[in-house]
């Protein structure tokens, strides 16, 4: 086998631990945990996959020294009781026997915790809400303190009985230890306050009583916001500042950012490039001459091997990538890179579920985080014949599946390109990392022997029937959805309007059509969610007036915390017009009529105004291969992704696995 990107594969020691690579798996809440805190089978077999994948350290999601004042989440991992160890010491020896190395993050909310959750006041540095609107905390004396820093050890040392070869310390992203940290949260007068020393004596001493606990050889890592991406709060110099009363206590850097109210820098957002944050590592690496994790947005080995090979970091952090893909490694190392599951950075599956939704971890591009591709060891057990209609990715990933299990798959695209609207969507240049998806789907599909693509077909009943179908699945997607609003279809298809739809952005875009600068050109974007953001997105930066009108209440209802971060800070810094609870009356060839919130019909003259409502289902064969299936004595059809209802991908990547296979074994071709 071949050996690429030697620097990233190759070992690391530190502290006498000896790393097999250089990649480290981030620890991501998961909600995994049963509901008392303890490890799950599932949440085992999850940490498994990624260390049977190759990762060379997996740091596992924070866990909770201090229970119920310092949970955060629903369903989080405990560590402040001697009984969670043993399922813990379950969880090592799964990794360990892949050769990989495990760490545990320990951790206490502070204010980032919900009183609603935890049954009593958030507690913190001082009074300060951990975000805009937050809850506010109560401060913490010396004494409590002390208490809790006595806790971080305890937590460390069941770490340590349990097998885990890695303690990390996490004083970022608006939990306690970061509340001290940052004079954004920190405002005491006391010796916790004030001067850099004193807003870190707190992590001092936490990490003087985890060291005590673990004594001198094993590894302690210590997480943090080296750019707070906030005012007041630390950047770059100040980190290395107060990481001057830091240093000596610890081995390892995690170089992350961010804080609650900046969770785009943090969970980064899909417009930012692989390893942008590169350049936090760097410093902290160059002054303090520790090996330091390098983190944001590494999708691609070559970025990664390169920041080790420039001295920039010395270990790579993949947070979401893992995943996306828990083979990242091997694949990287041993096989094709083009097979490599890129994740796309939608914070859909991960941060939509999680935050704010308390639901476990799911992925847009893997529809099995847990599984991965075990499904392909059934195979059917006698011939049979799958017709896919409508190439996006959906329904790429239902071909796909379907051949991967032994069936003979033909797809049918009426178009010449594959990848749906995901395709299309990619060409904008701040989506371009949506792209990666239908790229590594049509990779697939074209490897598969038994999988044959034929695009500009059209699917009739005929030509499908002599195919001698088996299962139908009928996966044509959505489109535009464009309801009957006076003018509005007259003006879509005048070139005499100003009147364009995102498709005609995206025609635009692609075409280089479009000027530099919009400056002095007026923008109104009618629909709030994501693809009228998307539109914003793209008209704000290049200096348009923009407004974006939403007749609901909120503007990206259903956006999950990061997109709605960023797109809130696009809109604020661009001064972008929001106008919310306004509905559209009626469209023009320079101007829409909308009615206020107060009733008031007011007239909005633009140079570009764009209809954004959403998608709506599109189905143009269904009831043609409805009935051609009920005319067939053995064939059945299923209906998914968008061409059901409009949605997001990975409702169709989902059903494109998940229903394929169920159907097939409810049909008796598989187990």
């Amino acid at each position: 086998m071949q050996n690429n990107f030697k620097h990233l594969f190759s070992p690391i020691t530190i502290n006498g631990l000896t790393l097999p690579n250089r990649v480290v798996m981030m620890p991501m809440g998961s909600d995994l945990a049963g509901h008392t805190g303890e490890l799950t089978d599932e949440h085992i077999k999850y940490y498994e996959k990624r260390a049977r994948g190759g990762t060379g350290l997996i740091l596992v999601e924070n866990v909770c020294i201090k229970y119920p004042e310092g949970s955060n989440g629903t369903t989080q991992l405990r560590i402040d009781q001697d009984c969670y160890i043993p399922r813990l010491l379950n969880l090592t020896e799964a990794v360990h026997k892949y050769g990989s190395m495990i760490g545990v993050q320990i951790n206490h909310a502070g204010a980032s915790a919900m009183s609603s959750r935890i049954g009593m006041q958030p507690v913190s540095s001082s009074t300060l809400p951990s975000k805009p609107g937050g809850e506010i905390p109560r401060p913490l004396s010396r004494e409590e303190l002390e208490s809790i820093a006595k806790d971080y050890g305890k937590a460390a040392k069941r770490a340590q009985i349990a097998g885990f070869d890695v303690v990390e310390i996490h004083a970022g992203h608006s939990y306690l230890i970061s509340q001290f940290l940052s004079p954004s949260m920190n405002d005491r007068t006391d010796e916790f306050g004030g001067s850099a020393e004193n807003r870190a004596r707190f992590c001092r001493m936490v990490i003087d009583e985890v060291r005590k606990a673990v004594g001198p050889r094993m590894v302690i890592s210590l997480r943090l916001s080296v750019d707070e991406f906030v005012d007041p709060g630390n950047h770059v110099e100040d980190t290395l500042e107060y990481l001057e009363y830091l240093n000596d206590g610890v081995d390892m850097f995690d170089t992350s950012s961010a804080l609650n109210p900046t969770i785009q820098y943090q969970i980064d957002a899909n417009w930012l490039a692989d390893g942008w944050r590169a350049y936090m590592a760097k410093a902290v690496q160059d002054k303090f001459h520790k090996p330091c994790v390098a983190i944001g947005n590494i999708r691609d080995p070559q970025v990664a091997e390169d920041i080790i090979a420039n001295g920039t970091a010395d270990l790579i952090g993949l947070g979401r990538g893992l995943i996306a893909d828990p083979d990242w490694c091997n694949k990287a190392k041993y096989g094709d890179v083009n097979t490599i599951r890129k994740c796309i950075s939608c914070n859909i599956g991960c941060v939509g579920n999680r935050i704010g939704g308390n639901r476990p971890l799911r992925c847009t591009v893997n529809p099995d985080i847990i599984n991965g591709d075990e499904y392909k060891k059934n195979q059917v057990w006698e011939p049979c014949n799958v017709v896919v209609i409508g190439a996006g990715t959906a329904g790429l990933e239902a071909a796909c599946t379907a051949a991967e299990v032994g069936c003979n798959v033909t797809l049918i695209e009426k178009k010449d390109v594959l990848g749906g609207l995901a395709t299309e969507i990619s060409k904008i240049p701040d989506k371009k990392r949506l792209g990666d998806l239908p790229k590594y789907l049509i990779y697939r599909a074209e490897h598969l022997h038994n999988l044959k693509i034929m695009t500009g077909t059209e699917p009739t009943a005929d030509f499908v029937k002599s195919l001698n179908p088996d299962l139908i699945v009928n996966s044509t997607g959505s489109v535009a959805l464009l309801p009957p609003i006076k003018g509005l279809h007259d003006c879509l298809n005048s070139e005499e309007a100003d009147v364009y739809t995102v498709f005609d952005v995206i025609e635009n875009v692609e075409k280089g059509t479009y000027p530099e600068s919009f400056e002095g050109k007026k923008v109104i974007v009618i629909g709030g969610g994501a693809v009228g953001l998307d539109v914003v997105e793209y008209f704000a930066p290049k200096g348009a007036d923009v407004s974006i009108i939403e007749m609901m209440p909120i503007i990206g209802n259903g956006l999950d915390a990061s997109s709605k971060a960023s797109t809130g800070a696009c809109m604020e810094k661009y001064n972008v017009q929001q106008l919310t609870n306004t509905a559209l009356q009626e469209v023009r060839p320079h101007s829409f009529v909308v009615k206020t919130p107060q009733g008031e019909i007011v007239e909005m003259p633009f140079d570009y105004g764009f209809i954004c409502l959403g998608m709506r289902a599109n189905a143009p064969v269904l009831a043609e291969m409805t009935a051609l299936a009920d005319s067939l004595p053995h064939t059945e059809l299923i209906n998914i992704g968008d061409s059901v209802r409009a949605r997001r991908i990975i409702d169709g990547t989902w059903a494109g696995r998940h229903q394929v296979l169920a159907t097939l074994e409810r049909m008796g071709f598989m187990d």
